[in-house]
């Protein structure tokens, strides 16, 4: 790797960080259907090859891979086509059957030619905005907002730990990681929101508040 560049970025050094992090976002949840260690056997074993390793899916779904080798690219491609297709191992359909390959914005399958493209940024995926937490905070964020929220429940004299646990669960599986400490994943503590917020009497936009001040 050369030493970093004394000039601010161009054009196309901007548009690259632009695919980057918006490739992020659609690989993230893709990622997400599998245990890291089982989606590195569904591609080794779809594939044939040891070509994609834990660095790289960390690195992109949390977006801190900046030049990934073209290898991985057209190795995530051709296992997101044959997922697609229903072309991979019959012995781990389980694993696989239900979960959903990568689209483009037309419900076109990406294959190794549309991963290049949205990672630079020359294909523009569309993607709505939305907010979510850093996948590298999701722990201690989780944790935190699961502190303020056990405080907030005791000060409404809500039992959480006896008598208002199952009405609890009841509203959202989540209250169970948001009592007791646990680590909550980002999407799933997004989508409980709207549960947390009416126990709480307060809007999903007012816990947003709490959860922004948590993000660093």
């Amino acid at each position: 790797m050369g030493k970093p560049s004394k000039y601010p970025p161009g054009p196309v050094t901007l548009q690259c960080t632009t695919g980057r992090e918006q490739f992020r976002r659609v690989f993230k949840p893709f990622a997400r259907q599998w245990s890291q260690p089982m989606l590195l056997k569904l591609t080794h074993q779809g594939l044939g090859d040891r070509v994609v390793h834990s660095s790289q899916i960390t690195g992109f779904a949390t977006g801190t891979l900046l030049d990934p080798a073209p290898k991985v690219l057209l190795s995530l491609g051709k296992f997101n086509l044959m997922l697609a297709n229903g072309e991979l191992p019959k012995t781990l359909e389980q694993h696989w059957k239900d979960a959903q390959p990568m689209r483009l914005p037309n419900g076109e399958v990406m294959g190794p030619a549309e991963m290049f493209l949205a990672f630079t940024g020359e294909l523009d995926l569309q993607l709505p905005e939305e907010r979510e937490i850093p996948m590298d905070q999701e722990a201690r964020v989780s944790q935190e907002f699961g502190k303020w929220v056990r405080m907030e429940l005791a000060k409404r004299g809500v039992d959480f730990v006896v008598s208002d646990q199952q009405r609890l669960m009841q509203a959202s599986p989540v209250f169970r990681e948001l009592t007791t400490g646990k680590d909550l994943r980002g999407e799933l503590l997004i989508e409980a929101l709207p549960a947390v917020g009416e126990e709480l009497e307060m809007s999903v936009e007012e816990l947003w508040d709490v959860l922004g001040g948590l993000i660093t």
